[in-house]
């Protein structure tokens, strides 16, 4: 599916890529207020919310606001990684992206490197050219379409 770009706060995904998210986002809003044993109401009234915009947001009928996303979570006093999840759960980007990446040290080193002004700019732009030509490359192993450094459609 194609991006259909930045929105504040984090990206959105095309059509069919916010459907699962929503869906997948549901469950995991589910998830963690069964498991803190909170009805939907009591989590609407701790977060301000109607019942209802509880209800369709498990169910994945609607997708919530970043502000919805952290009110939510401080409703039910999530941790920090489990707040990411949500975030990034609803198409968000957490606030410590390196938390998702557990799976992936090498990943969260790369993260390191390039935010680490110790790096000279040089090697943290080229770290960021081979990752964009590594993604291009997946890309086109999926068959998916390809974006390429000038920003026009490979």
């Amino acid at each position: 599916m194609v991006k259909i770009g930045p929105l504040p706060g984090g990206a959105r995904w095309g059509y069919d890529d916010m459907a699962l998210t929503s869906i997948e986002f549901g469950v995991r809003l589910k998830g963690y207020r069964e498991g803190r044993r909170v009805s939907q109401s009591k989590l609407a009234e701790r977060a301000e919310f109607d019942h209802s915009y509880v209800s369709r947001l498990e169910s994945g009928s609607r997708m919530p606001t970043r502000d919805a996303v952290e009110r939510l979570a401080a409703a039910l006093a999530l941790t920090q990684p489990e707040q990411d999840g949500l975030l990034a759960a609803a198409g968000f980007l957490p606030r410590d992206v390196v938390s998702l990446l557990s799976d992936e040290p090498v990943i969260g080193e790369v993260l390191d490197l390039l935010q680490n002004d110790a790096v000279p700019v040089e090697y943290r732009d080229n770290m960021r050219q081979v990752l964009h030509l590594l993604a291009e490359q997946a890309r086109l192993a999926m068959g998916v379409g390809v974006v390429g450094l000038s920003g026009v459609a490979a």
